[in-house]
Formats: C-alpha cells, sequence, structure tokens
C-alpha cells in the first residue's frame, strides 16, 4: 500500500469539503449496502478533482509503486462518495476482483478511524490514521489485501474512493 498526505491541492479538497456540506445527509433517500452499513453511496462527478486522481493513479502510477497486480488489458475509472454513519463498519473483506487498484480518500470529519490492515490469515497488521486529505491507495489481491474501516464519528464519516477498474 502508499499512503500519500495532502494528496489534492488545497483548492480541490476544498472543493470536496462543499461538496459534502451541500449534501444533506439525513440519510432520508439512502442507498443501504447492508455488508458496509454505508447509509449515503453516491458515484461522484467533478471533472477538475476526477481529472487530477486520473492524471496521479494510472497505470503509470501501478508500475512505479507495486511489483504485483491483478492482471488487466483495459482500465475504467470509477468514482464514489461513501458517506457512513456513527454506527457504520466494515468486516473484513478483499476488493472485488475488477479492482485492479482501490484508492480511499479521506475527507470528513477532522478526526476518525482508518482503514485496518490485515495479513492472509486475517490478523490485525495496523490502521493507516486518520487524516483529512491523505489518499490510502493499493492493488487488491484476492485472500491477500484483507482490510476494514468503520466511522466512530458523529454524525458521518465522508471518503472519495477512487477505483481503476478492468474492463475486460
Amino acid at each position: 500500500h502508499v499512503v500519500i498526505d495532502n494528496f489534492l491541492p488545497e483548492k480541490l479538497f476544498k472543493t470536496l469539503l462543499i461538496a459534502i456540506r451541500k449534501k444533506d445527509f439525513v440519510f432520508e433517500n439512502k442507498k443501504h449496502y447492508s455488508n458496509f452499513k454505508l447509509d449515503y453511496y453516491e458515484q461522484f462527478e467533478k471533472k477538475e478533482v476526477t481529472n487530477f486522481f486520473k492524471q496521479h493513479i494510472n497505470e503509470t502510477f501501478i508500475s512505479e509503486h507495486f511489483s504485483i497486480s491483478r492482471k488487466y488489458s483495459n482500465l475504467k475509472s470509477h468514482f464514489d462518495f461513501q458517506i457512513m454513519n456513527k454506527t457504520g463498519n466494515s468486516s473484513i473483506h478483499c476488493d472485488l476482483e475488477e479492482k485492479i487498484i482501490t484508492s480511499v480518500f479521506y475527507i470528513h470529519p477532522k478526526v476518525n478511524i482508518g482503514t485496518s490492515l490485515y495479513d492472509i490469515n486475517k490478523n490485525y497488521i495496523k490502521t493507516i490514521d486518520w487524516i483529512p486529505n491523505r489518499a490510502l491507495i493499493f492493488c487488491p489481491l484476492t485472500d491477500i489485501t484483507w482490510h476494514s474501516y468503520k466511522n466512530e464519528s458523529f454524525p458521518f464519516r465522508a471518503t472519495l474512493n477512487f477505483n481503476l477498474l478492468s474492463s475486460n
């Protein structure tokens, strides 16, 4: 895994904070994903932010930072906000097979719990500290890159997730 602090320039990070604040997270019209206890999940489209991610996390990034990744021939990108309420948590899991690279970008709040990492036997290794404007990036590998996350902050935890997916 790779951790990058101050991943976005300040102006782009503020764009994300404004986008989060403009939403009404009363969770009335929520899409609920029971496995992850997410209260809000929305595909994200803000060109200046998505272009930045695409320019910095790409095939070159994969080859420069990871010696092993899943096989792929064509990549497509996917962005989404994940908004998790205070009771939310995910069980230990590996990402879906089509995910070639996963990046979790911490947005809100200022203090929370980051992403916990585990070994191939699902033994806890460490937790990546939650710092706003921090990106955790890894190449998911089946039955190897086990991880989990949860929210202990009121009222919600907000991340922007960027994935490169195999379009095979």
